[in-house]
């Protein structure tokens, strides 16, 4: 085996160990509230709002071996993909490089703390990257390198709705920016995307029919949109001036309707309004209709706090938020349906309560913060100065992807960390590569031809010059 190719085989294994680190350091892979019901669809034939089932399949296909085999083949795939986004912008000749990338972002990003964490957030911040390379680098692919990153966008897209929905307001974007400048979006770039949009609805329906024996979306999406309403006080309001009436069940609880989203879905239990009208599936029609009746009453008040939560949004990014000890979904999950894991979960450091964000977030959130300020500023110069011309189509597709994100996750559900965080990381890789191509010695830079000889140089110079200089030197 060629030494180039062992090396870049042991820069890669070298990375993904990196990213490994804090799931080592747990003595299990990281576990979230909705670990759970993620992998609940592989067990049961019922779908679970807001959880995609596909996921699910990947838990329970990589649940032997305590689930070391699903964290590892997420570290793997990431770098597998940081590693193609170097090589496209001519930093991909060192292997050392990326495992020191790796290594800083290891230490100064949460990617480490999604990579080894049995949830899809990872693939957020995954899919922009496939995204931005199919549709402005695909002449630097290979073939199968293509077809490799329509799979990881389709399979990214199809694990998390709000991840369809990001990539999908980026696929219109990128058809408006088409039709009206044509040479600035590659159209087979985003033929590719809208392929790999198609594959991953086909996916995701494929998966929820093997659960319930029938073709459905994953359920819960009016009931998130709704609890962002609750957030704001629109539904608050909405109910004031339109009840008593016969057709909205929530008007017998206006007066116990909390003001935070999160109380309102999970922590009111049997006794709350969401309950009361059925939940995600029973409250579907009224949450819809509600929301629809709303919008047209208080149009600018649905507006306004969009946009507020929106910008909330944007700055919500810090590391590790639901990493905690008292997630009893997760761990009743783990010992019903997979209890040969039961004493690694339960001996992990995360089970005790000794994962402690809030000193790696004096790092990771102003960190964040100066990346993406950065990100915005190489996004204005873009068009606006030459030097900079060459950043446009990457500035600009990251940027567009945080405010994709912040406007499906914070105006269609609600503003929160967790959020943000999952993408956060992809403006720290751009500042990465901007830095490293301003230092010659990282870039991959073409071969300098060989000077000719001087005497060929001689003999290439016309004769009649020559002879016009030995004449005035002859001349007395």
């Amino acid at each position: 085996m060629p030494t180039a190719t062992v090396s870049r085989i042991a820069a890669l294994s070298a990375a993904a160990m990196l990213l490994l680190l804090p799931a080592i350091w747990n003595g299990f892979p990281l576990l979230f509230y909705d670990t759970g019901a993620y992998l609940g669809r592989a067990f049961f034939d019922t779908l679970s709002p807001g959880r995609s089932a596909v996921y699910g399949f990947v838990l329970g296909a990589g649940h032997w071996w305590n689930f070391w085999p699903v964290v590892i083949a997420q570290s793997f795939i990431t770098v597998w993909t940081v590693a193609l986004f170097l090589r496209v912008h001519d930093l991909g000749h060192r292997p050392i490089f990326l495992v020191a990338l790796i290594a800083a972002f290891t230490v100064a990003t949460g990617l480490p703390w999604l990579s080894g964490q049995l949830m899809p957030d990872l693939f957020a911040g995954l899919a922009v990257i496939a995204l931005y390379l199919l549709v402005f680098r695909a002449e630097t692919l290979a073939r199968w390198e293509l077809a490799a990153l329509v799979v990881l966008l389709a399979f990214s897209a199809s694990i998390h709705n709000a991840t369809l929905a990001v990539v999908v307001v980026m696929l219109l974007a990128g058809i408006a920016v088409r039709l009206l400048r044509p040479q600035l979006v590659p159209a087979v770039g985003l033929i590719r995307v809208a392929a790999a949009i198609v594959f991953s609805a086909v996916i995701l329906l494929t998966a929820n029919f093997a659960v319930t024996g029938r073709v459905a979306w994953t359920p819960g999406g009016s009931a998130f949109v709704f609890s962002r309403l609750v957030h704001d006080g629109i539904a608050h309001r909405f109910l004031e001036d339109n009840c008593p009436n016969p057709r909205y069940e929530l008007c017998k609880y206006r007066a116990r309707l909390p003001h935070h989203a999160n109380d309102f879905l999970w922590h009111d239990g049997d006794r709350g309004a969401f309950a009361a009208i059925g939940g995600f599936e029973g409250g579907a029609e009224e949450m819809r209709e509600i929301t629809l009746n709303s919008l047209w009453q208080y149009p600018w008040l649905h507006l306004t706090t969009a946009v507020q939560s929106t910008f909330a949004q944007l700055f919500a990014v810090g590391t590790g938020w639901g990493i905690v000890h008292d997630i009893w979904d997760a761990y009743g999950h783990i010992e019903t349906l997979t209890p040969k894991a039961v004493p690694a979960a339960h001996s992990a450091k995360q089970r005790f309560g000794q994962l402690r964000f809030e000193t790696i977030n004096l790092l990771h959130i102003p960190f964040a913060w100066i990346s993406m300020a950065i990100l915005a500023a190489f996004a204005v110069l873009a068009w606006r100065l030459r030097e900079f011309r060459s950043y446009a189509p990457l500035a600009t597709t990251f940027s567009l992807a945080f405010v994709a994100n912040a406007f499906v996750c914070g105006a269609l559900s609600n503003p929160h960390d967790r959020y943000g965080s999952r993408i956060a990381w992809i403006a720290t890789l751009f500042v990465a590569v901007a830095l490293a191509r301003a230092v010659p010695a990282l870039r991959m830079r073409p071969v300098d031809p060989v000077p000719a000889p001087i005497v060929a140089i001689e003999q290439a110079r016309p004769e009649p010059q020559l002879s016009y200089i030995r004449q005035k030197i002859d001349r007395p």
